[in-house]
Parts: C-alpha cells; structure tokens; sequence
C-alpha cells in the first residue's frame, strides 16, 4: 500500500509540473515527455553498455563484462515496462477508472522481479564461461566445467528462491503463516518426492565429491552404462554413449553402482600370452630377451614400471610366452594401434630366431606291434584274396562237366547202337 500511494503522488507531481510548464493538460504532456525520455534513455544506454561490454571484454577480472552482459537487456525491458505502467495509470485516471493505479504498481513489481531473475541467469551462463575460460589478460587458473556448473546452478537456486519469496510478500501473502505451515507441509513434500530429493542430493554429491566430470568417459560393471558426460543437472545425469545415442541415469543410482573413469587412467595395460612349437624349447631364453629388450627401447611403453616376458605354462599344443608390460599411451585408438606394432615386433622376433608361431594340432602314436600286426593281417587277406581266384577257374570247369554228364544220361552210345544190331542179326 505505501508502494502504490508513492506512485500515485509521484504521478500526480509530475502532472502538475508539465501543466504549468508547456500549457497543455497535465496528462497529455506527460504522456508525450515520458514517451520521449523513454526513447533517448534506451538509446543512450544501449550505446553506452554495448561499449562497456566490448571494453571489459578485455579486463583481467572474470565477472565484468559478465555483470554487464547480464543486465543489459532486462534493463531495457524494465524501462520500457515502467513507462507502460506508469502511461497505463495515467490514462486510467484521466477516464476515472478506479483501481488500475494498484495493479499497474503490483504488475510493475513482479516484472521487476522476473527481470531480475533473467538478469542473474544471462549473468551467470556469462559467468560460468568465464570461469571455465578466463580472459587472456587474467591470472586465474580455470575451473572445471562440473565445478562451474555446480556454482551457477546453486546461486540460481537460492536467487529463485529469494524471488518466489519476495513475490508471496509483494502478493499479500503472510509469510509468518507460511513458515508455520512449513514443517508438516515439509514432511508430506519431502515424503511424496523422495525420489526427486534422492536425486537432488545425489547430484550434490556428484559435484562435490566429483567421481567424474563433464566430458570424462565413465562406464559401470554392474550396469550397461557406458559413454562419454555430456551434463549433470540436479536430478539425471546425460552420458552419450559410443553408439549415438544418449541415456539418462539418476543421479540417485551412482550412490549404488561402481563407476570406472577411464577418462583418468594413467597408463593401459599390455598383458598377452604368444604361444610357439614344443620343436622350438631351445630358443625360448633367446626370444624372451630379445622381446624384453625391444619393450625396453620403446618410447610408447613405461620403462620405469614393471616389464615381464617370460615362459608361464606348457598349452596343449604350444610353449606359452607371457607379455606383461604398461604403456604410457591412454587413448584408446592410439593404444590399439600400439599394441598391434608391439605384437607384431614380437612375431618378428619369433621368426628371426627360426622358430614359428604355434597352431592347433594334434599328433596320433602307434605303437610297432600294432604296425606290425595290421601288416601282418593285410597280407593275410590279400593271399586268400589270391587262393579264391585261382580255384575259381578248377571249380568252373567241374561244374560244366558234371553239367553235360546229366545232359547225356538219358541217351545210347554209339557203340551201345552197334552191338544191339549185331546181336539182333545173329538172331
């Protein structure tokens, strides 16, 4: 209420003194002064912070331009508000309509809020990169971009806390009965938004204990997440994974899980297992050296940790040689592309020494006796092959014969016709 009656007096000042200095009605002449002072203000400081900002661009400090970047613009919109308000009263006082004076006093005081609050959220997206890249001309060291988000996004938490509280007293509202209300209200809120607290804190965790940051890849053995932080807001946290797209986890759930930062290893291990012929046990010593000694010469291996080639255990069908080495290189393209020179140098070194890699094979021992007696069996069967097929044409020509003996049976000799006749003529 004191808000608005000074409005009211002060329009009614102003109203008085354009009268008396150019002769028209009040209202009419301040209408037309406000509207031109309006215009020259936005102007004129339009010009003047555009330059500001272009001059302190170049300041050593992280928070001037950014200061000046964040209110620019809500300042012109707050003045163009004000002179509509204040124009808006005066026409409704012209024409008698009661009330506007109040609601145009309220409407200006809750633009002035909402301006507020965009102007200390342009400040703090300005500020944060700042913090993130300094000025040239600054000595401060730059903040990660998890820190920087974390700042801002907690001093835009308490400023629109600030402003909705402001708001409620600016309406009416009694704040006494509100606090009051507060604790059982708490209760219920907190109850029915567990999981929303659970993620809030959570995300406070994230960013002071800071297991990992914005752009660091992060995979987890208990879940299918892996990828590459792209943010962590208050409640999800948005990893890009290596196939496209992204997912969204709440922040909740790293509380539970183990998180890996690949992002942050120091060196990558070498650990592999070449297997040569048992023909080739004699040149093991020989290999082994010459492979540690090619390890220690190279520049994308860690000679100062542990390096170990030795002999480990007889395979199958191979003598196993162990690779145990730690190579400086932690990008993952270019550590793939070492460890398959590194692997090749090592076949290399195998076949100098006139040995070979080893394959699956399997090897079948006969004993002699067995030899012998499969020989011994062969011949067997190839000499009864022999017998069957000399017997075969002695057995062909007795059964012909016995075959034309039958077929004769039945029919006289010659000589048996002869001696018949003989004795029928002695007859």
């Amino acid at each position: 209420m004191e808000a608005t009656a000074l409005w009211q007096d002060l329009l009614t000042d102003m109203r008085d003194r354009m009268d008396q200095l150019f002769g028209l009605p009040g209202w009419a002449a301040m209408l037309i002064g406000l509207a031109f002072l309006t215009v020259v203000v936005d102007i004129v400081s339009a010009i003047l912070l555009r330059r500001l900002e272009r001059r302190l661009r170049d300041s050593p400090r992280r928070w001037d331009d950014a200061l000046v970047h964040g209110f620019r613009m809500p300042f012109r919109v707050w003045l163009w508000s004000g002179a509509l308000c204040m124009i808006l009263t005066l026409v409704a006082r012209e024409i008698e309509f009661e009330g506007v004076s109040r609601y145009m006093a309220l409407a200006f005081g809750m633009i002035t809020l909402v301006l507020v609050f965009w102007g200390e959220t342009r400040l703090m997206q300005r500020l944060e990169q700042r913090l993130v890249f300094p000025p040239g001309s600054s000595k401060s060291t730059p903040v990660d971009q998890t820190t920087a988000s974390a700042v801002t996004k907690i001093v835009g938490a308490v400023t629109l806390i600030v402003v909705l509280l402001l708001a409620m007293q600016l309406l009416g509202v009694n704040m006494s009965s509100i606090l009051a209300v507060g604790g059982a209200g708490g209760l219920l809120v907190g109850f029915a938004a567990r999981d929303v607290m659970a993620n809030f804190f959570g995300g406070m965790v994230i960013h002071l204990d800071k297991p990992f940051q914005v752009g660091h890849w992060i995979r987890s053995p208990d879940r299918e997440i892996e990828g590459v932080v792209e943010d962590i807001g208050w409640r999800l946290t948005r990893i890009r994974t290596f196939a496209g797209p992204p997912i969204y986890v709440p922040n909740a759930a790293f509380s539970r899980i183990t998180i890996e930062t690949p992002s942050r290893m120091q060196a990558r291990l070498l650990w592999e297992n070449v297997g040569i012929r048992y023909q080739d046990a004699g040149a093991i010593e020989a290999i082994t050296s010459d492979i540690r000694e090619m390890l220690d010469q190279d520049d994308e291996i860690n000679s100062d940790e542990l390096i170990t080639v030795t002999f480990n255990q007889y395979g199958d069908y191979s003598l196993n040689l162990m690779i145990y080495a730690l190579s400086s290189v932690t990008d993952w393209q270019r550590y793939n592309e070492t460890r398959q020179r590194i692997l090749l140098a090592v076949r290399d070194i195998i076949y100098r020494h006139g040995t070979e890699l080893a394959l699956p094979a399997s090897r079948i021992y006969v004993p002699d006796e067995v030899r012998l007696g499969q020989r011994a069996q062969q011949e067997d069967l190839e000499s009864e092959g022999d017998s069957r097929q000399d017997s075969a044409p002695q057995n062909s020509r007795s059964t012909s014969r016995s075959r034309s003996g039958k077929q004769n049976k039945g029919q006289p000799a010659p000589f048996d016709t002869e001696h018949n006749s003989e004795s029928d003529g002695d007859a």
